[in-house]
């Protein structure tokens, strides 16, 4: 699990460096060279936005490449404005651009499908956030599998995994500590994110050091609540925080307990998903108004 993680980090910074400087020494005899490649350099450098885990490489760390991207490209067009367009030998250009023009084509429609893939689906149901003191970040969600493990799932399809992060940027102290404690959003109190009633609360099962997993109790510490014709499931809870029992009635921002590292789950964070009280199908869920995807933010500092 570490190398994954380690692997992911580095890729995250890796390849927004080294296609920044790609067009920072770019040195193309057309502007329409340079244009293309220019294109598909912000195309790959927005799937790496889009698709990497920004909590662990650092959400700091992500506003930096995308700056030092600008700065590159900048100089990069600077360098290109007075070339022409076309070069004379206009058979030779189109053969040296094909290559550029198919990965254009290639890794633009991943991008296409990766941007649908965040889009409002039908009519969210909005919740309260349901966590507070701590920025906290969305590490997966959205309806597609590239961004979210949860969504080959039938009721878990729209399901949301939230991380939080210090103020470096970063969701623990190292990339993957064995102590729970280590990371930020560890111990963070979970509030119902609506009005209903409780129809299950677990609690007993241990936080366990990362990676090591319970796949007996998938879903740990949990409490499911019953809420506008929807089942609402907040699960992997820190041992002996949940403060509510089934039957007790709770409203939006009622305490219910803490974020542990209970269950099926690598490292501590808080899994909620919702499900159609009939169908039993995921339902997508917004919060204050906004459809959370991998990577959105949401500040509840002033909460602490």
């Amino acid at each position: 699990m570490i190398a994954i993680v380690g692997f992911m980090s580095v890729l995250c910074i890796a390849l927004p460096l080294a296609f920044s400087w790609r067009l920072l020494r770019l040195d193309e005899p057309t502007r329409l060279g340079w244009l293309l490649v220019f294109a598909e350099s912000v195309v790959l450098i927005s799937l790496v936005m889009l698709l990497g885990r920004w909590d662990i490489a650092g959400l700091w760390t992500r506003l930096a490449l995308a700056v030092l991207a600008i700065i590159a490209a900048l100089a990069s067009a600077v360098r290109h404005a007075g070339r022409p367009w076309l070069s004379g030998d206009r058979g030779a250009l189109w053969r040296s651009l094909v290559p550029t023009i198919a990965s254009l084509a290639v890794f633009g429609a991943v991008l296409a499908y990766v941007i649908g893939g965040t889009s409002v689906r039908g009519d969210p149901r909005d919740l309260s956030f349901p966590l507070t003191g701590g920025r906290f970040v969305v590490a997966q969600g959205s309806g597609i599998g590239i961004l979210n493990h949860h969504s080959d799932h039938p009721a878990q399809r729209h399901a949301l995994d939230i991380t939080a992060v210090n103020a470096a940027g970063l969701r623990a102290l190292g990339l993957l500590p064995k102590s729970p404690r280590d990371y930020t959003i560890f111990g963070k109190t979970v509030l119902s994110p609506c009005e209903g009633e409780v129809i299950a609360a677990v609690d007993g099962l241990p936080d366990l050091s990362p990676p090591l997993t319970d796949r007996d109790n998938p879903a740990g510490n949990h409490v499911v609540l019953s809420c506008n014709g929807m089942q609402v499931e907040l699960a992997h809870l820190r041992q002996g925080s949940i403060v509510v029992s089934a039957g007790a009635a709770v409203f939006a921002g009622t305490p219910i307990g803490e974020v542990g590292n209970s269950g099926n789950s690598t490292e501590p964070h808080l899994h909620i998903h919702a499900v159609d009280g009939r169908s039993g199908r995921a339902v997508q869920v917004s919060f204050d108004g906004r459809v959370a995807v991998r990577n959105s933010q949401f500040d509840r500092m002033l909460d602490l």
